[in-house]
């Protein structure tokens, strides 16, 4: 699997693109946009630093949208990745993002924590 900072960058983007939306015309559903793709950068994040360091994966430990399943993996493999701690406190929250922003209608964000977990998202991708 090729997995490029490219297309992290793309969700960071489209996360940005949405909370500026919703700043400036109140749309309480871009919210859900912008948690999708920050749950799908976070959920890169992790796969890229696998895919990179380690001599091979198993296929079956790496399709999922669960972040903690993909720490947990990502650490039994000793390769060094790089998690932030807020990532790894909120690792449940954000693999909810993955669904419930696109399936369910009432979910709802706020929109602090969707800034504070963009802000470490984009400080990690730059770390990187």
């Amino acid at each position: 699997m090729t997995l490029t900072l490219g297309l992290i960058r793309a969700d960071i983007i489209a996360a940005r693109q949405a909370i500026e939306y919703y700043d400036l015309n109140g749309n309480r559903e871009i919210k859900n946009v912008a948690a999708y793709h920050i749950q799908q950068a976070v959920e890169k994040l992790i796969k890229y630093q696998i895919y990179q360091r380690a001599g091979s994966v198993s296929n079956s430990q790496m399709y999922t949208h669960n972040i903690e399943r993909l720490i947990v993996y990502g650490d039994s493999l000793d390769i060094g990745i790089i998690v932030p701690r807020y990532v790894r406190d909120k690792s449940l929250r954000i693999t909810d993002w993955e669904a419930g922003s696109r399936y369910d209608v009432g979910f709802s964000i706020r929109i602090d924590l969707l800034r504070r977990t963009y802000e470490v998202v984009v400080n990690w991708f730059e770390q990187l």
